[in-house]
């Protein structure tokens, strides 16, 4: 049996999520499968994915979720990796491999690998991906008092008071399982998306997908924290590069290691945000 690659295409998306509903994941419905390739940021130019196809049957797919930024001025492509299966019949026949190579063949696109299996490691290794991220920092409430700054979690008011970079992020966000907030001082301002899920030993994670400023995130978490969290077991967490310095946190080792490939852009402009995470609702790793 052989097959052959090429993109993927709107009328092959029923296929595709039959294939991964089918065979990858059952418990995600057709409809959560859909709205990985259906994101409102892409508009006309939408790359989704590359399929393998064996006489007109689609047998393999590598997801992509792609979207523009705007970095230091600059307006970048991204490419973020999902969903990718291949029928245990046509494996072991460099299909994988040729995916990820023809995904990452574009030395403009900065390519990024969010939720990997623990066998995945070195094989992206191998194909030229260098590590994004192997820790998080984790914030717990202590009870620090704090002042001038505020947690904004209306709608209305975020749109109100964000400027039109933040305002096109949070629109293009509205409708998927985040959590926007918008923390407020007197003087500036930081958009913050974040998930929430119940991991390790039934703590509760606040996972930092994006912050829109920096500076003041580093500034001011555990302060953020403790107006965040509620009392019972929970930490605001987030990758170690979405702080500057050496900002003072609690090191826990992320199991998967995040993966990336870019000549453009640096990690630390690098988030979470228009990326299979937010799309499916995935617990973050």
């Amino acid at each position: 049996m052989t097959a052959t690659l090429r993109r993927m295409m709107p009328e092959d998306v029923d296929a595709v999520c039959t294939l991964l509903h089918d065979h990858m994941n059952p418990n995600f419905t057709l409809k959560r499968w859909k709205a990985l390739f259906a994101p409102s940021w892409c508009g006309a130019d939408h790359d989704m994915g590359i399929v393998a196809e064996d006489n007109g049957r689609i047998v393999g797919v590598h997801g992509h979720v792609c979207s523009y930024r705007v970095i230091d001025g600059q307006r970048e492509r991204f490419r973020n990796f999902s969903s990718w299966y291949i029928l245990k019949e046509y494996r072991k026949q460099g299909l994988g491999s040729a995916m990820v190579e023809m995904a990452t063949s574009d030395p403009d696109v900065t390519c990024t690998v969010f939720s990997l299996s623990p066998k995945r490691i070195d094989f992206f290794s191998k194909l030229g991906m260098n590590v994004l991220e192997e820790e998080r920092l984790l914030w717990r409430k202590t009870g620090k008092p704090y002042e001038n700054l505020e947690l904004v979690s209306d709608p209305v008011k975020i749109r109100q008071c964000c400027d039109l970079g933040d305002i096109r992020v949070f629109d293009d966000h509205r409708e998927l399982p985040v959590i926007p907030v918008l923390v407020m001082t007197r003087c500036t301002q930081c958009l913050l998306f974040l998930s929430r899920a119940v991991k390790h030993d039934g703590v509760v994670y606040y996972d930092v997908l994006y912050r829109s400023n920096p500076a003041m995130f580093t500034k001011r978490v555990q302060d953020i924290a403790e107006a965040l969290l509620p009392d019972d077991e929970c930490v605001l967490a987030a990758d170690r590069r979405f702080v500057d310095g050496d900002a003072e946190g609690e090191v826990e080792v992320i199991k998967c290691p995040r993966f990336y490939k870019s000549k453009r852009v640096q990690p630390e402009d690098i988030d979470l945000a228009y990326s299979e995470i937010s799309l499916l609702g995935l617990k973050l790793d």
